[in-house]
């Protein structure tokens, strides 16, 4: 902690642009989650009302709230990958440098790959067999809520398999434990 910067290190390849198709199914990630988060402000908005002048009352607006914080949940699992917002385990990433790094982001993003790969397989599944049965109070068919699980996790399996392939650039967001003392 002396108040002096770090030295910069070797300069590292600067990460490619991210494809168009990506910053796509970003924008449309984003959107579905603002649809998503203002369907949940209204759900629990009109339950609170409904608390108060009994008259507003509606089971299907808790339920509305429900679903859609499970939409946003499962929606977001794909831009959160792609955009590093998954855990991540910071002592490895202080620790490993050099190729030991671009090993560990290289395994990290296959498993992701095939964890993704495997929850997609079981949404399909999901979607498959889920038409016969409805919520409770709305009716809906659960195959259409499961489709969101599924389009979350199929943006996942795209999401990482970029991060494969883009293992040997560092980190976007990823700065040194000596960077991290300067700015303390």
């Amino acid at each position: 902690m002396s108040g002096i910067p770090a030295e910069p290190g070797p300069q590292a390849a600067s990460r490619p642009p991210e494809p168009r198709v990506l910053r796509g199914l970003a924008a449309v990630e984003i959107a579905l989650a603002v649809l998503f988060l203002a369907l949940i402000f209204l759900g629990v908005l009109w339950q609170v009302l409904g608390r108060y002048a009994a008259d507003l009352a509606w089971a299907g607006a808790g339920e509305i709230a429900r679903y859609s914080l499970v939409g946003l949940t499962f929606v977001m699992v794909g831009y959160l990958i792609a955009r590093n917002g998954q855990i991540t385990v910071s002592v490895i990433d202080t620790i490993a440098r050099g190729r030991a790094a671009i090993a560990v982001r290289l395994i990290s993003a296959v498993l992701l790959t095939a964890i993704c790969a495997l929850l997609a397989y079981q949404a399909w599944v999901l979607v498959s067999t889920g038409f016969g049965r409805t919520t409770t109070v709305l009716q809906i068919p659960l195959g259409y809520l499961y489709i969101l699980p599924l389009i979350g996790f199929v943006s996942g399996v795209i999401s990482a398999i970029v991060r494969i392939f883009t293992a040997k650039y560092p980190e976007p967001d990823q700065i040194t434990f000596e960077e991290a003392e300067a700015e303390a």
